[in-house]
């Protein structure tokens, strides 16, 4: 049994979590997730992307209370929002705990999501409110 990220191809497994976003050599656009195309903004190609590591800190923008969804994971109702990046894009996220609101500066976690078919722990990235 092994620990993994969902997403591995965006997330590295470090205290703090680090996020992989990349950005255009360009015109310096960051972008997350990885546009699999190319740039977005200049129109660049994909071999104009470098990885980019990511803070998994920041501040939120706007909140939202999911209390009905399609799957088991995560159990309703959760807190979903809208995190600005440090240095970063903004993301959608889910936020643990309360005293969520607009302003609130939050930093990333490894949270226990599910086991796979093969025993393997499945971690994911969620946000708390930083104290």
């Amino acid at each position: 049994m092994t620990v993994q990220a969902r997403h591995p191809q965006l997330l590295r497994l470090t205290d703090p979590p680090i996020i992989l976003g990349h950005q255009c050599i360009g015109c310096r656009r960051v972008a997350f997730p990885p546009d699999p195309y190319g740039c977005e903004r200049c129109g660049s190609p994909r071999e104009d992307l470098e990885e980019l590591v990511l803070e998994a800190q920041g501040t939120v923008r706007a909140v939202a209370t999911v209390h009905r969804h399609h799957q088991p994971s995560p159990a309703t109702p959760f807190t979903v929002a809208v995190i600005q990046l440090t240095g970063g894009p903004v993301i959608k996220a889910i936020v643990a705990g309360a005293g969520v609101s607009v302003g609130t500066e939050v930093e990333g976690v490894l949270v226990q999501d599910v086991e796979d078919a093969e025993g393997n722990i499945l971690v994911d990235l969620q946000f708390r409110v930083m104290t």
